[in-house]
């Protein structure tokens, strides 16, 4: 994700090279290629997976911040990391619930 994020900062600067939205291209790429990857290695659901969710989405939501009709171009990021964090806490948690329900199923004793 990191590589993709870097050439996303070459192809948005033409002939001149900015080396500060190159980094931040970068670095938000390779955070969600993080966030993702943390949160699909886990074998066992703790409480770091809803932070987990609301990084990784609030990063991804930020992607779509002008798409919000805001005046304000810091306005429509945040309030778009916002949407993503509020929706990547809801995904985290009803993942770790739906987790933390089957571990508990499994560790059940058998009737016969």
């Amino acid at each position: 994700m990191a590589t993709i994020g870097f050439f996303l900062g070459l192809k948005t600067q033409g002939a001149g090279i900015n080396v500060r939205e190159l980094a931040v291209s970068t670095l938000w790429a390779g955070l969600i290629g993080f966030g993702f990857g943390s949160i699909f290695s886990q074998r066992l659901a703790g409480s770091r997976l809803v932070i987990y969710w609301a990084g990784t989405l609030g990063l991804v939501a930020a992607f779509f911040g002008p798409l919000l009709r805001v005046s304000s171009f810091l306005v429509q990021e945040s309030l778009a990391a916002l949407i993503g964090i509020l929706m990547g806490v809801l995904i985290g948690t009803v993942q770790l619930r739906a987790a933390r329900r089957v571990s508990r199923a499994s560790n059940l004793p058998i009737e016969l």
